[in-house]
């Protein structure tokens, strides 16, 4: 049997429910690409477009969204889990997108724009340009002839003491994934988890500390099984609650 990488089962967990995906573009896109789009109107697509080869680095996400003028637009999350920056990204990213639009063209539909994200959590900040001309070296002349785009970076490595944006749900997500390559995550493992624990009384609130608790379990030996119990007993009775429910299948204290 496949064990899923916790990255990548984390990711498709999180952002794969449209509140938090639709919430991240709300505070993470620049403001004059959010006016263009119509948030309500988001849809999550079906499968997966990266390379074999880097699935064990990388997980995609690919949103549906309408422009205020009812036309369709693309979002296709790129969620970067290697602990350094990846100058070839945009390489990666351009067959990416070529695959989505042969996808379209294949199911008869007209070629639709798509915005890439990249999203990084490593323990080095992000220090790659984030233009695919940048991986090119060629004349100035030759320029108007070779392929060119932009990708947006949400940086979240730890080194960042950038305050994290958004609704709970992002803030937990966010939160976590910045926490996983922080050589001071036991130190900071119960202000980490009483911030989870914010999700309690949501609805489905238990099922994404599941999520949580998975990923801290699973993607970093920062922290022990022991560390993770003594920070669930932290949060009192509903600790030791959701201890008894849920610690033997995510966490097997």
């Amino acid at each position: 049997m496949t064990v899923q990488n916790p990255h990548d089962r984390f990711f498709r967990e999180s952002f794969g429910r449209l509140e938090i995906a639709r919430n991240y573009l709300e505070e993470y896109l620049p403001a004059d690409l959010r006016r263009l789009l119509d948030l309500r109107e988001m849809s999550l697509q079906d499968g997966s477009f990266i390379d074999e080869t880097m699935k064990a680095h990388q997980t995609d996400i690919l949103y549906q969204v309408k422009l205020q003028s009812g036309d369709p637009v693309f979002v296709y999350f790129l969620f970067e889990h290697k602990s350094y920056p990846d100058n070839q990204v945009a390489f990666q990213l351009l067959r990416y997108l070529v695959r989505v639009w042969e996808r379209q063209e294949k199911d008869g539909q007209p070629l639709a724009p798509i915005i890439p994200l990249v999203i990084y959590h490593g323990e080095a900040v992000w220090q790659v340009p984030t233009e695919f001309a940048s991986i090119l070296t060629a004349e100035a002349e030759l320029r108007p002839y070779l392929p060119n785009f932009h990708y947006l970076l949400g940086d979240f490595s730890h080194l960042l003491d950038e305050v994290i944006r958004g609704q709970i749900w992002l803030q937990v997500s966010l939160s976590v994934m910045r926490a996983i390559f922080n050589p001071h995550l036991r130190a900071e493992l119960d202000e980490l988890i009483e911030l989870v624990f914010q999700l309690s009384n949501k609805r489905t609130g238990l099922e994404y500390i599941r999520t949580n608790l998975y990923y801290l379990s699973g993607a970093t030996e920062r922290v022990s099984r022991q560390d993770l119990q003594q920070a669930l007993l932290q949060q009192g009775a509903e600790g030791k609650q959701l201890m008894s429910t849920i610690a033997q299948e995510y966490i097997n204290i």
